[in-house]
């Protein structure tokens, strides 16, 4: 998936400075519980470690390679925080006897996985190095006394709860997304030939044609049709006629295979290729080669077919210059020199230059 990364650094600073911000917020409404004898204690793993931890991070967002490893680094703060914070509890509670809070913690992960967008796996790893660390940090100072037992669990729970959510929300996300690209799919793509739809063909062709027109380059519309395929149906099934057209969209593939070439299903057993920037000689290899696959693929036709093999009739017009043409006009081009390999006995290729479009 493309990533704007503009506006993407964008949003993670915003979410940076608001989590800055949620930290001072925090820091007003402690303080007024702190006693005064913790207020540099408490200043210190605020201003002195947990800010500089999310300037860093702040800094970082300008390197040119943040995008690609932003999961990792806000993964590492999320530890950095959670740990922070676990230390003004330990230090709380062995220098003054006070019973410092473990909300933050939940806080953090909250805020790092969903408004920092980390991911399922890293949020997992993350919150299970958090889980761990709140554990031993109870183990060496059982700071909330009969209450240790549920404060665990709480934290556990609440860390796994993030991460599940993480779970649900990527596993949504990945859902919707395969189902935009699999009707994004059904927009362009013939589902039977795999090749452009109709609508899709012509867009394409619009654009193609084009770029030849401002790069003064050749263009050739080529225009395939199998030959007797309504024979071949009835002789054989819809469902054999479906995999002849399989077949043909398969042979276009294997000969065409610049990226600029643009196959599509015209419809029924039509079929369109637009190239461009071609040389006339190489159209008529291309021709031949559609030609001698259908002969190597030995499909058996109708009795009353034509040709006992199955095969295609195909109509090309070739331009050196399409300046003043339409691509309606262009196939309709194809479209006749089709209609004379088909009089002239099928299974060939007819081959017009537009002497005027030149």
């Amino acid at each position: 998936m493309q990533i704007n990364k503009p506006r993407e650094l964008l949003r993670l600073r915003i979410a940076l400075i608001i989590g800055a911000v949620l930290v001072l917020a925090f820091m007003a409404a402690d303080l007024m519980l702190l006693p005064s004898s913790m207020y540099e204690l408490y200043i210190f793993d605020r201003l002195l470690l947990q800010f500089p931890i999310i300037l860093v991070v702040v800094v970082l967002s300008f390197w040119r390679r943040f995008i690609q490893h932003r999961a990792y680094i806000f993964a590492g703060l999320l530890i950095a925080l959670s740990y922070s914070n676990y230390w003004l509890i330990w230090v709380c509670w062995e220098e003054h006897s006070f019973i410092f809070p473990y909300e933050g913690t939940i806080l953090y992960a909250f805020f790092c996985v969903f408004a920092l967008g980390i991911a399922f796996k890293l949020a997992l790893a993350a919150n299970v190095i958090n889980i761990l660390g709140f554990l031993g940090l109870m183990w060496v100072a059982p700071v909330y006394g009969d209450r240790v037992p549920i404060s665990m669990a709480f934290v556990s729970g609440s860390l796994f709860i993030c991460v599940y959510a993480r779970y649900r929300l990527d596993r949504s996300v990945r859902m919707l997304k395969e189902t935009n690209d699999r009707l994004l799919k059904l927009s362009k793509f013939d589902p039977l030939s795999d090749l452009l739809n109709r609508r899709a063909l012509r867009e394409q062709s619009e654009k193609l044609l084009a770029l030849s027109k401002r790069h003064k380059v050749s263009m050739a519309v080529m225009m395939l049709d199998l030959d007797d395929f309504k024979k071949y149906n009835d002789c054989f099934g819809h469902q054999q006629g479906d995999e002849a057209i399989k077949i043909q969209a398969r042979i276009m593939k294997q000969v065409f295979k610049r990226e600029t070439d643009i196959l599509g299903r015209y419809g029924g057993e039509e079929f369109i290729v637009v190239l461009s920037d071609i040389q006339k000689e190489q159209v008529e290899k291309h021709c031949d080669a559609l030609l001698n696959k259908w002969k190597e693929a030995a499909l058996e036709h109708a009795q009353d077919a034509k040709h006992p093999l199955m095969s295609c009739s195909i109509g090309v017009v070739f331009a050196k210059s399409a300046e003043n043409m339409s691509i309606d006009c262009l196939i309709d081009e194809a479209d006749k020199a089709l209609y004379e390999a088909k009089e002239k006995g099928k299974a060939q290729f007819v081959l017009n230059q537009a002497q005027y479009l030149e």
